[in-house]
């Protein structure tokens, strides 16, 4: 490779990190991110680190890695978002070099890079790095995973076997048995192709199989001492709940089998293909490359027999097909699920993408005018976030950079899959620095955490009454913030000063109940995952938002 164009390749992946780093310090978004920051704070606060407790009651969902490490991270750099979400951004750098080391070794050095960026460009790379839950950790853990069990069966390294099962075994703590099925799927599936039967009977799976239980072994204790060797303790509204089978079994295999509440009572049926919609999105702007190489890869299958050819490598395709046709099975689904593909597919689709560089014709012809047409929409996407959804006093200004990002572009939008990768870094530089933090204003929970702060004294408590529970304005309090009404014995000290967070059938209940009250503040909220047109319009947001109050009860 020439140095000009390593060197741009450090550019943009200097640029998406500065853009990440940006949405380190965007608030925590309900529900889940900001559920799981409150649970890894209590996590630490409790020093509960094998029993996992969630607003003083016992929690059973999702695997405790994510928790671990960002409440140690908390206990050693204090709570705050970017701490919350520092951990999780660490794995990705992980993943992206993974990316780039799988990549390098099966189809050199610059594909390697490419499928890097790729990765680290895509649409929903800079979603499960702002909005952190478990996917963040096992997606990263999972290329690793699979990148060390190549390396280890292409040199013997035992360093990479060892942290082939290591990364299989966190992974598992990540999200649960995914962890372990989804490498067996890619690797077993280029077993296959190769006819690699030695490889696929050695024994020292046997062994492999044993790091992986001492990794989960901790998990393993707590659950058992939490749940199965505590057959009166409530969970999820049941008594009697084995831990360890709902780890191993209920949470993830149940949702296929319907032996998982979410794939009954809580089933969103969203449909056979939903998860594949969502992959055309989530892996813009690479998606059409990636579609190429998947029917140019089925055309080789084909016409070969099922069998590899010499050097060939079939995980990036099995790693792609055989886990969404699983997912896509399953009685709960949601858009987050398959971003675990998205390494995977970064490299297939940097495989074409080298192969036809430096060619010309037809296909360089379409992606010219496809990078066109898809520079165009970002800057137009940016435009109408800042003059239409979000409008400021700074807007104008911003505005004004357009034409001197559009000069400096041309510099580099030479290169054409570079100028694509550039125009979602400066598009996410504005939903992270820009649009996030605008648009989190509506979900009220730091709101209100800072403006109670402002006012509270050592005697005062505040709590939340109609609205249900807010995980944000839990995170950011000093402990979770209990229901009125609904406090324990131990908790009803006659604080000086009682403060509500509520709703207009708070106000209505207060009233109702002649309980005196004065109104602090008033306030627009929306449930933020839930964005559609009308909200976007500020001239019809009003007609879908909800008004939230912050009262002080009269004494």
């Amino acid at each position: 490779m020439e140095k000009k164009e390593k060197r741009l390749f450090y550019f943009l992946f200097t640029a998406i990190a500065v853009v990440v780093g940006i949405g380190m310090f965007v608030p925590v978004m309900e529900v889940d991110a900001a559920q799981y920051a409150s649970i890894s704070k209590q996590m630490w606060q409790d020093k509960s680190f094998l029993q996992i407790i969630h607003r003083d009651i016992n929690y059973l969902d999702k695997p405790p890695l994510l928790f671990w490490l960002s409440g140690l991270f908390m206990g050693i750099f204090g709570i705050s978002d970017f701490v919350y979400k520092l951990p999780s951004v660490l794995f990705s750098i992980l993943g992206v070099w993974s990316t780039f080391k799988f990549a390098k070794h099966f189809y050199g050095e610059r594909t390697g890079y490419w499928a890097a960026l790729m990765y680290s460009s895509s649409v929903a790379f800079f979603i499960f790095n702002n909005d952190i839950r478990t996917d963040t950790l096992i997606i990263n853990l999972l290329i690793f995973s699979v990148y060390q069990l190549v390396w280890y069966r292409d040199t013997g390294s035992k360093g990479a076997f060892v942290w082939a099962f290591v990364g299989i075994g966190l992974s598992m703590l990540a999200k649960g048995p995914l962890g372990l099925v989804f490498p067996a799927l890619a690797v077993g599936g280029d077993v296959l192709m190769r006819r690699d039967w030695k490889f696929l009977f050695k024994w020292q799976w046997l062994l492999g199989l044993g790091i992986v239980g001492l990794v989960l072994l901790p998990m393993c204790i707590g659950l058992y001492q939490q749940f199965d060797s505590n057959p009166n303790a409530w969970v999820n509204g049941e008594k009697g709940v084995s831990g360890l089978k709902f780890f191993f079994w209920t949470q993830s295999f149940g949702r296929l089998t319907g032996d998982s509440i979410w794939a009954t009572a809580y089933s969103n049926n969203p449909g056979p293909f939903f998860l594949t919609a969502t992959f055309f999105w989530a892996f813009l702007p690479w998606t059409p490359l990636f579609l190429i190489a998947f029917i140019r890869r089925i055309k080789a299958m084909v016409v070969n027999k099922f069998k590899a050819q010499e050097g060939e490598e079939w995980m990036t395709f099995f790693a792609f097909i055989l886990p969404l046709i699983a997912l896509s099975k399953s009685g709960y689904q949601l858009n987050h699920y398959i971003y675990v593909v998205i390494p995977f597919t970064s490299i297939l689709a940097a495989s074409l993408l080298v192969r036809w560089q430096g060619i010309k014709g037809g296909w360089l012809v379409s992606w010219r005018a496809y990078s066109i047409f898809f520079q165009l929409l970002v800057f137009a996407l940016v435009s109408w976030i800042m003059i239409q959804v979000f409008p400021s006093k700074w807007t104008w200004g911003f505005m004004a950079l357009i034409p001197a990002v559009l000069i400096f572009w041309k510099g580099i939008s030479h290169k054409i899959s570079f100028g694509i990768a550039g125009a979602v870094i400066f598009c996410f530089a504005v939903m992270n620095g820009y649009f996030y933090p605008e648009l989190l204003q509506y979900q009220r929970g730091k709101h209100v955490s800072d403006f109670y702060n402002a006012i509270k004294t050592p005697s005062s408590k505040l709590y939340f009454y109609k609205t249900g529970a807010s995980h944000s304005l839990d995170f950011y309090q000093d402990r979770w913030v209990p229901r009125y009404g609904y406090e324990s014995s131990e908790d009803m000290l006659e604080p000086d000063h009682i403060y509500l967070y509520t709703n207009k059938n708070g106000l209505k209940a207060m009233r109702e109940k002649e309980i005196s009250y004065v109104v602090l503040d008033s306030m627009d909220f929306f449930p933020i995952t839930q964005l559609n047109w009308k909200f976007m319009n500020p001239e019809t947001r009003q007609e879908v938002t909800r008004k939230r109050y912050f009262l002080e009860l009269n004494q």
